[in-house]
């Protein structure tokens, strides 16, 4: 029955090995047992165990004994052979600090000789055991260990389940323990090492965004000679990576397992050059940690990089990615023209509206026309799935033409390159670039004609701008783009999406393609300022004229006069400010005081503002517009 019981369980454990194991290990473990029964001394005890090692944290094997005992006054010395099966549990803390628990079960047999003749008996044992050691390779661990063997006497295995097996004899037993592990199952690289796959070509526009957002998945396959621990990939490809960003760290791979991680690149703008769809070539770092030394790995890998220029429509917002207003080209345009306009600015005139109309009609007077795209048509493609062809803002101002979106993009950028912001709304058959006025938007109607032709937000004012109309100026083009924007607010059914450029860049930053230097020629001065002053007063006879007769409706002198200051009408601005000065309407006062400043009469506005305080000595626009008066004289 015994023989039959030991014969299933070595049956069943050279099964389970078969079918689960990779990983095995041998065993010596010398030690010393202390018998627990009278005039037994301390013995040698030899341990040999062999075992299948599973999921990393059990042990399933069998394992041979010897104990070697000479009784007190015995003749002869009583040698224990035995062997079973075992069942254990270990883990390898902090890489090479190892720790095991385990147990096992067989039959032994002991014998000595009495007198002349050789004694023997067979029995079941049983012991358990623990044991703590350091890996010093990872096929080599030297432990300490410790335990309890317990040899039986029983009538039958009914005995030892019912409980009425005798313990023989009993001992703990402690020793060292040197273990050996061997694998079928290794890698010929001995090395971590990876697969990749790229789902989507890198796409240069977005080259910021893949510093979070992975530009593959990198499947990492431990083929060392155990786990590794702290895992983390990175890619280089010299001038084409600023850096070598690390992906997140893996804590562990079991030898010969993989595991999946996404790869990060800090990109550099010398992505920007790949002017064609192709590849770069470049390296993958794999870093780890092999018990507790720190090693790396690095093999070849190639990245699949769409033209510059490639753009799939889809996620509007990331459109924005275009505009750039640091490029150095667009910045250096920028600020001539807006430098040229701050000199000839109407004061109480809505400042980003003037600037948005000398920085159009200069792009126009610099030879920007519109052309469209015959390869990639923005009407047919910014609606369909294949990847377009866009312009980045040096490009247009290189070639002086553009398509609807690339005109739009190059405007954007001027715009914002002089801290005015914008958003845009691409349509079936325009793209419209939309300018912050920075008004509150209950002051809408007091700067523009029709509010419905406006995007009002809750923090701002936006009116747009046509790059369909983009040859006809800034007043057509605004003329143009307010019909369209007052359709969509007065329709139910008609939707487009409306991208705040400052808010897209948190999801999508612009991409800086620079290089070429002067790439467009400059307007004169002379020409700047006439086409300024040329919009502005279309804007005042378009919009301006129309607030200043809703103000004489009103009846508000005060009102009536701010009206007049917007539009440049300085004189008429006094008259009524006069009327509400005449009954001490302190608004009023210091409306007028401000106009006399306008005009750089500023006795009369010191004057003005003495009055005031006068009447009010602690009233803040009156002390302030004191100080500047004040600050004018040299004072």
């Amino acid at each position: 029955m015994k023989k039959t019981l030991l014969s299933l369980f070595l049956i069943f454990g050279v099964a389970a090995g078969a079918v689960f194991a990779v990983d095995f290990s041998l065993r010596l473990n010398p030690g010393v047992a202390i018998p627990l029964k009278e005039h037994y001394k301390p013995a040698a005890n030899v341990t040999v165990q062999g075992d299948i090692q599973l999921f990393d944290w059990v042990t399933l094997g069998g394992e041979g004994n010897f104990l070697y005992e000479t009784p007190e006054g015995a003749g002869s010395p009583v040698n224990f052979l035995y062997g079973g099966l075992g069942l254990g549990l270990y883990h390898n803390i902090f890489s090479r600090l190892y720790f095991g628990i385990g147990g096992a079960a067989g039959v032994y047999n002991f014998s000595f000789t009495d007198g002349n003749e050789k004694q023997n008996a067979s029995d079941l044992y049983w012991r358990g055991y623990g044991e703590l050691g350091f890996r010093f390779t990872p096929s080599v661990t030297l432990s300490l260990n410790g335990g309890y063997t317990s040899f039986l006497t029983t009538d039958g295995f009914n005995s030892v389940f019912s409980g009425r097996a005798k313990t023989m004899m009993a001992a703990p037993v402690a020793g060292i323990s040197l273990k050996f592990n061997f694998s079928t199952k290794s890698s010929s690289k001995n090395a971590c090492y990876a697969t990749i796959k790229q789902d989507a070509e890198v796409y240069p526009l977005f080259m910021q965004l893949y510093k979070n957002d992975p530009v593959a998945s990198v499947v990492l396959t431990n083929g060392e000679s155990a786990e590794i621990k702290n895992v983390t990939v990175s890619f280089t490809a010299g001038k084409y990576t600023s850096s070598a960003l690390k992906s997140e760290t893996i804590p562990v791979i079991k030898k010969m397992r993989s595991v999946t991680v996404d790869l990060p690149v800090d990109f550099s703008s010398a992505l920007l050059t790949f002017a064609e769809n192709g590849m770069i070539s470049g390296n993958l770092i794999i870093e780890y940690e092999l018990l507790g030394k720190k090693k790396s790995a690095v093999q070849g890998l190639s990245l699949k990089v769409s033209n510059r220029n490639s753009y799939r429509w889809g996620d509007t917002e990331s459109l924005a990615a275009y505009i750039s207003p640091d490029t150095p080209e667009v910045l250096e345009y920028a600020k001539y023209v807006a430098g040229i306009a701050r000199n000839k600015l109407y004061s109480g005139m809505n400042r980003n509206i003037q600037f948005s109309a000398a920085m159009f009609d200069a792009l126009k007077a610099s030879g920007i026309v519109y052309s469209g795209d015959k390869t990639t048509p923005y009407s047919k493609y910014h609606f369909g799935t294949e990847p377009d062809y866009i312009q980045y803002p040096l490009q247009t101002m290189d070639f002086s033409s553009g398509d609807y979106d690339e005109l739009g993009i190059l405007y954007a950028s001027c715009l914002e390159s002089v801290g005015i912001g914008t958003a845009f709304i691409p349509m079936e058959e325009d793209f419209l670039v939309l300018v912050d006025t920075q008004l509150k938007p209950t002051s809408a109607a007091n700067h523009f004609a029709n509010i419905d032709s406006l995007v009002i937000t809750d923090d701002t004012v936006y009116f747009a701008l046509s790059m369909a109309s983009f040859e006809s100026g800034f007043a057509k083009s605004r003329e143009q783009a307010a019909s369209l924007i007052e359709k969509i607010n007065n329709s139910e059914e008609v939707y487009y999406d409306f991208i705040e450029t400052h808010y897209a860049w948190q999801n999508y930053p612009p991409a800086i393609y620079t290089g070429y230097g002067d790439v467009l020629s400059r307007p004169a001065q002379n020409t700047v300022e006439s086409l300024f002053k040329e919009a502005v007063n279309g804007y005042i006879n378009s919009d301006l004229a129309v607030v200043i007769e809703r103000a004489k409706k009103s009846g508000d002198s005060n009102k009536l006069g701010l009206a007049y200051v917007r539009a440049g009408q300085y004189s008429n601005a006094k008259t009524e400010f006069a009327k509400g000065a005449a009954a001490n309407n302190i608004s009023a006062m210091n409306n007028l005081g401000n106009v006399y400043m306008i005009e750089k009469n500023y006795s009369a506005a010191e004057k003005q503002y003495k009055q005031i305080l006068a009447i009010e000595p602690n009233n803040k626009a009156a002390l302030k517009g004191l100080e500047n008066v004040r600050s004018a004289l040299g004072d």
